[in-house]
């Protein structure tokens, strides 16, 4: 009984101290991610070209491993935006290409005219960038942002919450910053009713100033983030950004 009463007391008291954090607007908590932990909203908008290597291992259910991809992509950053992704997959190689306005797909220097295969070319190049680009995207992009509050994470630590919603788009995005460092820790992605993705930032380069990406987990989860399991790893490696 003693026990019980001394965790509802913990309890309440943890509640009370997160009540009392003072409430910061969504803008806000994304600009100060940017100006105090990923190197300033100067030193996102000064670069004109980004080259890295994005390695992904996706794993079924079971644990086992189902595939892995090993991408290089070439980016020009402005004046408008392009990218090019390589890569090799059951020993053909892969290639997108991106103009700024239309989309070009490639098999061993094959043009792939396919209209399903094109749209899924756009949209991984597209989500590529807007996922290493973060917090920047947030700041730079048209969204409705909400804030919901403090929480706290499973590594013990709190953040803020700030809920992420796009103009003709089903999906929602939650980010979680830290609120002492307002560190990008990770996100929780509703893709449907049902789906939802945990992907937690394990590891953040620092060569480059902006602390992207490096090494993340994507886990299949319920809202509850119960009954999970890891669906995908990410390594990142910056070649170049000038």
């Amino acid at each position: 009984m003693k026990n019980n009463y001394f965790f509802s007391i913990l309890s309440l008291l943890i509640f009370t101290l997160y009540a009392c954090e003072p409430q910061l607007a969504p803008e806000m908590v994304i600009e100060k991610s940017l100006e105090e932990a990923h190197g300033g909203k100067a030193a996102w908008e000064t670069p004109k070209r980004l080259v890295y290597e994005k390695t992904t291992k996706l794993y079924d259910s079971l644990g086992n491993v189902v595939r892995i991809k090993k991408q290089t992509f070439y980016n020009i950053l402005q004046p408008r935006f392009t990218s090019t992704a390589i890569w090799v997959e059951d020993n053909v190689e892969k290639r997108i290409m991106y103009d700024g306005k239309e989309t070009f797909v490639f098999e061993n220097d094959k043009p792939i005219k396919d209209a399903s295969a094109v749209k899924a070319a756009y949209k991984e190049i597209m989500a590529a960038q807007y996922v290493l680009w973060q917090p920047y995207k947030l700041y730079s992009d048209k969204a409705t942002l909400e804030s919901q509050g403090i929480v706290q994470l499973e590594d013990k630590t709190s953040a803020y919450r700030v809920q992420v919603t796009y103009p003709n788009s089903d999906v929602i995005w939650w980010y979680y910053f830290d609120i002492n460092t307002f560190v990008l820790k990770e996100n929780l992605i509703q893709h449907n009713e049902t789906t939802y993705s945990q992907i937690v930032n394990i590891e953040q380069e620092e060569n480059t100033g902006l602390r992207l990406h490096k090494y993340r987990k994507s886990f299949k989860v319920d809202v509850v983030k119960d009954h999970k399991y890891l669906r995908a790893e990410y390594w990142y490696k910056i070649i170049s950004l000038e």
